[in-house]
């Protein structure tokens, strides 16, 4: 069984441009077919057809990305990419309040997936037929040696071996941990956040100040954190990225206290800066991910820390409700959403104390070859 697999997983290793254009289509016709959905267990389906198309996207992106740019541009070109994120975020509000009002043709809520999916659906020949399968900077091991890539390997060695590197690191284990953490913030805020201006200030124009917040504040945040976190490598070294999570974190923690304690229009001017700072972590922690691992383990790598971290995230929101019936929402968004940006950025400083002290200077290119070298004699063994 694993000779099928691991021949399977070769061919997809060399055709990420391919798989990629594939996943994009397969997600936004189902986005797309979600709008003809006249039935719960249908429109279930298409959103089982979504995820599964959308998985596979960033780990495919943040490796090509971490192929076609060097450590000088990477976590900017890592963070562009990831503005689409919030464009679409912000693009939901738009689309969910006004678009659903005006109910055209009587369809209501089905135009928001019409809309959304139609140009998903050209812009995925777009890019299988514009963008060519960057060069793989395969990892380099000493010459002479006769160990075999590790994209060569049986992909049961190559997942054992990722795992291993996760679970035995301390600066991976204390990066899992704030990025779960710092996912749940999102995800607590996210499916909270117009049932909370609905439940305190009702008639605040939700759509439009959503929109803009997420949109133009995260945009800036994620370039911005790109450019800081390449100016601190080119300057200091791809060990000192994770300041940035620190420092960002820290402030979006704070800002989203004001979100929370004033009203709109003052809460949305809190938002937007909320997002400047706290959308600074994206790309610069997919980054420190893809110069953390040799780059055969990279897809794998980047696939197992999404599935934990948007599980964990994933499910946070239900404990919302709980602490709701408690206290109230404003004060349990105090715990899941500001509070958990503070404690994401504890973990992140510890993660970055970790790197600092017990990785290897990775800025070295003799240390690489000796590392990965290492590495890979540990694959040959398994």
């Amino acid at each position: 069984m694993w000779s099928s697999v691991d021949l399977l997983a070769k061919m997809l290793f060399f055709y990420r441009v391919r798989i990629l254009s594939f996943n994009v289509f397969l997600y936004s016709l189902m986005i797309f077919g979600a709008g003809f959905a006249n039935s719960y267990w249908l429109f279930a389906l298409f959103r089982f057809g979504l995820g599964a198309g959308e998985s596979a996207c960033t780990p495919l992106t943040a490796s090509i990305v971490a192929d076609m740019f060097g450590k000088k541009m990477r976590a900017f070109a890592m963070g562009f990419f990831n503005w689409g994120i919030y464009f679409g975020y912000g693009m939901a509000f738009a689309l969910g309040n006004y678009v659903t009002e005006a109910d055209i043709n009587g369809l209501g809520w089905r135009w928001c997936y019409w809309i959304m999916g139609a140009p998903a659906i050209l812009f995925a020949f777009i890019l299988f037929f514009s963008v060519k399968e960057p060069e793989k900077k395969q990892t380099q091991i000493l010459e002479g040696s006769d160990y075999e890539p590790v994209e060569l390997l049986p992909l049961k060695s190559r997942v054992g071996s990722t795992l291993k590197m996760f679970f035995t690191s301390p600066v991976m284990i204390f990066l899992l941990l704030g990025a779960s953490i710092r996912h749940s913030a999102s995800f607590c805020w996210s499916y909270n956040s117009q049932i909370y201006f609905q439940q305190y200030y009702p008639g605040a124009d939700i759509g439009l100040w959503m929109a803009l917040d997420s949109i133009v504040g995260g945009t800036f945040g994620i370039i911005i954190g790109g450019i800081l976190s390449d100016r601190l490598a080119a300057k200091f070294g791809i060990k000192t990225r994770l300041w940035v999570l620190v420092g960002s974190q820290l402030i979006a923690g704070a800002l989203a206290c004001g979100t929370l304690s004033t009203a709109p229009p003052y809460a949305f001017v809190y938002l937007l800066f909320t997002y400047f700072f706290a959308e600074m972590w994206f790309g610069v922690l997919f980054t420190v991910l893809v110069e953390f691992f040799p780059a055969a383990m990279r897809t794998t790598a980047i696939a197992i820390f999404i599935f934990i971290i948007n599980n964990i995230g994933g499910n946070a929101p239900l404990i919302v409700p709980p602490i709701r019936e408690a206290l109230d929402l404003q004060k349990s968004l105090y715990i899941t959403y500001a509070g958990f940006y503070g404690l994401s950025s504890f973990f992140f400083l510890l993660a970055q104390i970790a790197f600092i002290r017990s990785k290897p200077n990775m800025d070295d290119p003799g240390q690489q070859q000796a590392i990965r070298g290492i590495e890979i004699k540990t694959l040959k063994k398994m």
